[in-house]
């Protein structure tokens, strides 16, 4: 994809497309939390498909924000190439300017994808509910953990960034451990978190609104 941005004249849309494939790529973990969870086939197959065309609107919203940040700051002209926006972006006040905005902005859509998406894909393998329920859900339990889902989406940011800067190659490793993580973060909450009972010096994880 990025060699036919490149051959095509759309070099431009790198980074938000890098930035709009982190939102869909929760989708792709389906296989790991199936193999995860031991289960042979996937509960709601349809309802993840649901998902993730939501999260694929999330994205393209993304890219057209960008495009529209990028025509504010510098208006119609044309794009110059990779090389020189991104040194434009780096070298000048406007292009700080669009740098934090659309930081900002795609932080926003990044955030509402992660809550939505991170614990209703896996439960869509386990259980067999419509995805809006699995997304509210997820919701729920994202902004009631609110400092761990934090710190759990700046590890997953970190991480697929490594994964970006070695040309992809890192994620090979990245993605499947980021996979199984985040199973056994919903199997803790959704699962064996409901009759759990706090260890000594563990930090207090509500489910679904209820503190355990």
């Amino acid at each position: 994809m990025i060699l036919l941005l490149f051959r095509n004249g759309l070099a431009w849309a790198l980074l938000p497309m890098l930035a709009g494939g982190v939102l869909v790529g929760p989708v792709v973990t389906v296989g790991l939390y199936r193999v995860a969870s031991g289960k042979t086939r996937v509960a709601a197959k349809g309802q993840i498909t649901l998902v993730g065309i939501i999260l694929m609107v999330f994205a393209m919203a993304w890219i057209r924000a960008a495009t529209i940040l990028f025509a504010i700051v510098y208006g119609l002209k044309p794009f110059e190439g990779f090389v020189a926006t991104l040194s434009l972006l780096l070298s000048t006040s406007s292009g700080w300017v669009l740098l934090v905005s659309g930081t900002l902005v795609g932080g926003l859509f990044a955030a509402l994808g992660f809550a939505v998406s991170a614990f209703s894909l896996p439960m869509l393998v386990e259980r067999d509910i419509d995805g809006f329920s699995a997304m509210g859900l997820s919701f729920n339990a994202t902004t009631q953990n609110f400092r761990l889902t934090v710190l759990w989406g700046m590890t997953i940011a970190a991480l697929t960034a490594l994964g970006i800067l070695t040309g992809f190659l890192g994620l090979v490793i990245i993605f499947p451990l980021l996979g199984y993580a985040t199973w056994h973060a919903y199997d803790d909450l959704f699962r064996q978190g409901g009759g759990a009972k706090p260890q000594p010096g563990s930090e207090h994880v509500r489910i679904v609104g209820e503190e355990v």
